[in-house]
């Protein structure tokens, strides 16, 4: 009598499967790994746009509050003088017009 060896066969489409999942994760993994060095670039990059802006608002405040405000006043300050001599001006010229 001849045995019909069954596991044989089995034996080599097991393996086989074993290789082609191998394989195919192995090239999902190289696609995951890419792209996980793309976000990670991403997120790099963005976070250094952040540090960057909130250096350059801190930085912005501290120089508005140490030079706009002095700058500002000064001006207030010579427009206050202008409209005094204005005017003392003004009332100037009505006291001579009245005095006519």
């Amino acid at each position: 009598m001849h045995y019909i060896n069954l596991t044989e066969g089995m034996g080599k489409n097991m393996s086989q499967e074993k290789i082609d999942a191998y394989k195919k994760e192995k090239s999902e993994r190289k696609e995951r790994i890419a792209k996980q060095k793309k976000r990670n670039k991403i997120l790099k990059i963005s976070g250094c746009i952040v540090a960057v802006a909130i250096v350059a608002t801190i930085v912005g405040v501290v120089l508005w509050n140490n030079f706009g405000s002095s700058k500002t006043e000064a001006a207030e300050g010579a427009s206050t003088e202008i409209s005094a001599e204005l005017t003392e001006e003004l009332d100037a010229a009505t006291e001579a017009s009245s005095a006519e």
